[in-house]
């Protein structure tokens, strides 16, 4: 299926350069809701995984009044927060190709009301970290020495190695237009498939008194990494570039 996708858009490349009608840039954010969650390791320390949020460089092809397809890149980050020991983020870029089909226009108000189906390519981009916390009590020579390390070698680190990682969109949208002042445009996606996969972090804690080890206790535990989900986007395109 995802072969067949992106052969479907190499197929489609000619047909949009033959009857592109103009094309818009814009900016915008959008906000995935995924399924989160809250990890228990070390003495029952707590991960706390977030919600993902995004920005976007828009640019989207004007194929005539009822058709266009959206595409650009968006940035995306996750929080991954560890508590008193570590706060990061898990981030993510996405180029999606969504076709669009605009089923209402009202003409009064300037606002079109239309229905996304498309595809992105999705890609992580989070690299590996080690970190170690000490804290020491006060008025003793005890210490602790927390060490927090996620391993992600496994992810692609070439530009264009996607791999298994696209994703299918579906959803509606509406675009407000402003005149010369550009258009404001909204949209509600289902996302399916996407990023799924775990990957291990490791906590290891010791603690030690006049110098010597007392204890050592390690654990081991895993990070579920899924953008699919609920998106809503909004986005603000700069004017329209036609070509004749």
């Amino acid at each position: 299926m995802r072969n067949l996708s992106f052969y479907f858009l190499l197929s489609i490349l000619p047909f949009i350069a033959i009857s592109q009608k103009g094309f818009q840039f814009g900016v915008g954010f959008n906000h995935n809701i995924v399924q989160t969650e809250t990890i228990k390791y070390l003495n029952d320390n707590e991960l706390k995984v977030s919600n993902i949020y995004g920005l976007s460089v828009n640019l989207d092809y004007t194929l005539s009044s009822k058709f266009r397809i959206k595409s650009g890149i968006e940035y995306k980050s996750q929080n991954l927060d560890f508590g008193r020991f570590l706060n990061t983020n898990a981030e993510y870029i996405m180029i999606p190709i969504v076709f669009n089909y605009n089923f209402s226009h009202l003409e009064r108000s300037g606002l079109t009301l239309g229905i996304d189906a498309g595809f992105s390519f999705d890609k992580p981009i989070f690299e590996s970290f080690d970190t170690n916390t000490t804290s020491r009590e006060s008025e003793t020579t005890k210490e602790t020495v927390t060490r927090i390390n996620m391993n992600t070698q496994s992810l692609p680190t070439g530009v264009f190695e996607f791999y298994d990682y696209i994703s299918l969109r579906y959803g509606v949208s509406a675009k407000y237009n402003m005149g010369k002042s550009g258009q404001l445009n909204f949209y509600a996606q289902i996302i399916d498939w996407g990023i799924d996969g775990s990957f291990l972090f490791e906590t290891n804690e010791i603690i030690t008194v006049d110098g010597q080890v007392t204890s050592s206790q390690t654990t081991k535990n895993y990070f579920n990494m899924a953008t699919a989900g609920l998106q809503f986007g909004l986005y603000y395109t700069f004017g329209t570039l036609t070509f004749k």
